[in-house]
């Protein structure tokens, strides 16, 4: 999901922008790896040892990080029970201090600056940070809408609500790519993994999505799932 319009890359890119670049350094990680968790301190910077600091921890520790290539989840987690409020794609831009696990998807590859240094930096680049309100406004967005669908909907209008927020219009019709695993799809929906698939096959069965393909499905009766969220 895109909180932007804005490719943060290519604006990065740009000659103006050189001094700003030069705050960011790669780090590549593998799939599955966990690259923050919350209430954790590390004094090290190295990949494998980059966490969410407590709120004592020193300001080295918190980090800005554009995703240059792969995927990356922002989730919850309370007990044995995840929650993804969102996922970030090549030019999407976080933090890594607001409390959230963030795991890499896929292998991934990230600009990473420390808060103190990308502050610093950014005060002639106002787009950015304009951003970065997009993205966290989008993010909490998405954490309320979560939190409203775990207390007022079933796993069947949370599905439904999910189905149509991401598809997306192709030649005239509207295709949804989950473009993740069945076990994440189900975390993100706060529901089982059987459940889901569950649901899928049922939508399958009565007439309202076609599955084209391992993970792709056309909406064939839009009118009908949206009756599932009233």
């Amino acid at each position: 999901m895109k909180f932007t319009s804005m490719n943060l890359l290519e604006e990065m890119a740009k000659p103006e922008f050189a001094e700003l670049r030069s705050a960011f350094r790669y780090r590549t990680f593998p799939r599955n790896a966990l690259l923050f968790q919350p209430d954790l301190t590390e004094d090290s910077d190295t990949p494998e040892a980059l966490h969410v600091p407590v709120p004592s921890a020193p300001s080295h520790s918190n980090f800005v990080f554009i995703v240059q290539t792969g995927r990356v989840r922002v989730y919850l987690a309370y007990g044995d029970k995840e929650f993804t409020i969102a996922i970030l794609e090549p030019g999407d831009i976080y933090t890594s201090h607001t409390g959230a696990y963030v795991q890499a998807m896929s292998d991934c590859t990230l600009l990473l600056t420390d808060i103190a240094t990308f502050h610093t930096r950014m005060m002639d680049v106002p787009q950015f940070t304009q951003t970065m309100v997009r993205v966290l406004g989008g993010i909490l967005k998405n954490a309320f809408g979560i939190i409203d669908g775990l207390v007022f909907r079933d796993s069947t209008a949370r599905l439904a609500v999910f189905l149509l927020d991401t598809a997306q219009s192709e030649e005239g019709r509207r295709v949804v790519h989950l473009n993740m695993t069945g076990e994440l799809l189900a975390q993100h929906l706060g529901a089982t993994r059987q459940t889901i698939s569950t649901l899928l096959n049922d939508l399958t069965r009565s007439g309202i999505l076609h599955r084209e393909k391992r993970g792709v499905y056309h909406i064939l009766d839009e009118a009908r799932l949206r009756e599932m969220v009233a």
